[in-house]
């Protein structure tokens, strides 16, 4: 034990401002305290507690243990197994302002990482975060560029509005760097945070209250529209929801998705008349189906399971096409709302090779996929003539809309794209 205290008395005697030693170590601590009164020392004294494993019960009751013990700063990190454990973080955080102590606390792990964003603007003395390109030392942690730069911790204001993404999983969204980038650029005091859910009725009991507006992703885009007090008719056609604003009246549910695949196919060719075969009946594929439908287009379904597309193709009054008969169909437009040929299924293409067989020249071929951004099914159907739209213009559009109903600015779309390409760089894609 006094081979662990005697670097510490160490860089007490350089001047170094913090030192950090664990509160188990009372005894160290006791002789720190005592050392630091020696030396007339101005350096700050952490005493810390870690729970690797849990936000624990008793954690008001260790922080009441810790908080006379004569150290500078109380430190106090948990590990967050639910969302709803931040908002206790936030709590123990007022309750040491209260008793007028300098506390550090907030979680580990991806569901604590909210904590590690706002607990400075909670009442936290400092977060931790690794320096650029310095491998993280804990689970959750936020890289310091980040957290400055995008989330802007040293510089947002009180009262600020929270915006968000709730889904399982999230962390593969670009829309953290997207928004949080917007809500700069146009100077509005508000912050885009990603919400790890595993239950949604117990999100909506802790953070209804929270947030000003929310992106929903799977698999809460139907779950949702129970906890709604409004949701537009489109929405309800779809029967998904994947942006939610807080208004006077209560919560209010669209669905931007459709919008985001008008604006990308739109962008090199008209809808309306068109004969237009779309390849998956799931959320995408319906959002989709009923924007299509909406412009004037004339919907046709295809998908792996013939029950879905048969379900989508009743509900919406669609052509049904067969999986196996998709390359021989007549079309204006193909949209693939499939996941064939994202992220590692890349070398993948929902069409077979004998549809590449034949010039495709007034042809487009919509891939709502923008991970890669230039799917094979983009780089094949170019090839034979096709004209091309891409599922990262998608992404923007329905980016746009959901910037604009939350904050009622309508983004630039050259800043938009700029965004959403540094945002996949990051990524590596």
């Amino acid at each position: 034990e006094s081979e662990r205290v005697l670097p510490l008395i160490e860089a007490m005697e350089e001047g170094f401002g913090f030192i950090d030693i664990e509160v188990s170590s009372k005894e160290n601590l006791e002789t720190l305290i005592s050392k630091k009164f020696e030396l007339n020392s101005k350096t700050n004294i952490i005493s810390s507690y870690h729970n690797f494993k849990e936000t624990p019960s008793t954690i008001k009751q260790i922080f009441d243990q810790m908080k006379n013990q004569g150290q500078d700063v109380i430190k106090i990190v948990g590990f967050a197994n639910d969302i709803s454990d931040n908002l206790i973080i936030r709590q123990l955080i007022h309750n040491a302002i209260t008793d007028k102590k300098k506390i550090i606390s907030f979680l580990m792990g991806e569901k604590g990482e909210i904590s590690r964003i706002l607990c400075n603007s909670w009442g936290s003395f400092t977060t931790y975060a690794p320096l650029n390109g310095q491998s993280k030392t804990a689970p959750g942690q936020v890289p310091i560029d980040i957290l400055k730069d995008v989330y802007r911790v040293s510089s947002i204001k009180n009262n600020f509005d929270i915006f968000g993404l709730i889904g399982n999983p999230v962390k593969e969204s670009i829309g953290y760097y997207v928004h949080n980038k917007l809500l700069s650029y146009y100077d509005f005091n508000g912050i885009y945070l990603n919400f790890l859910v595993d239950d949604l009725s117990k999100f909506m009991d802790c953070f209804k209250g929270e947030f000003s507006g929310l992106c929903v992703t799977m698999p809460f885009k139907e779950q949702i529209i129970p906890y709604l007090d409004e949701v537009d008719e489109m929405a309800l056609r779809i029967g998904a929801i994947n942006t939610i604003k807080k208004t006077n009246e209560g919560l209010f549910g669209t669905n931007t998705d459709w919008i985001g695949a008008i604006y990308s196919i739109e962008k090199v060719t008209k809808v309306k008349g068109k004969r237009v075969l779309i390849l998956g009946a799931g959320g995408a594929g319906k959002a989709i189906a009923f924007g299509i439908e909406n412009q004037g287009g004339e919907v046709m379904i295809s998908n792996r399971s013939r029950k879905k597309a048969e379900d989508l193709s009743r509900k919406i009054g669609a052509e049904l096409v067969l999986w196996e008969d998709r390359n021989e169909t007549n079309f204006d437009i193909l949209v693939n709302a499939t996941k064939i040929g994202m992220g590692n299924g890349r070398d993948d293409c929902p069409m077979d090779e004998k549809f590449f067989d034949k010039d495709l020249s007034g042809i487009t071929i919509f891939d709502a996929v923008y991970s890669p951004i230039n799917t094979k099914l983009l780089q094949l159907s170019k090839k034979q003539g096709a004209t091309v739209a891409n599922g990262l213009d998608m992404y923007i559009g329905q980016a746009m809309a959901q910037f604009e109903l939350w904050t009622g600015i309508k983004p630039s779309i050259k800043k938009m794209e700029q965004l959403s390409k540094e945002a996949l760089k990051l990524r590596g894609i």
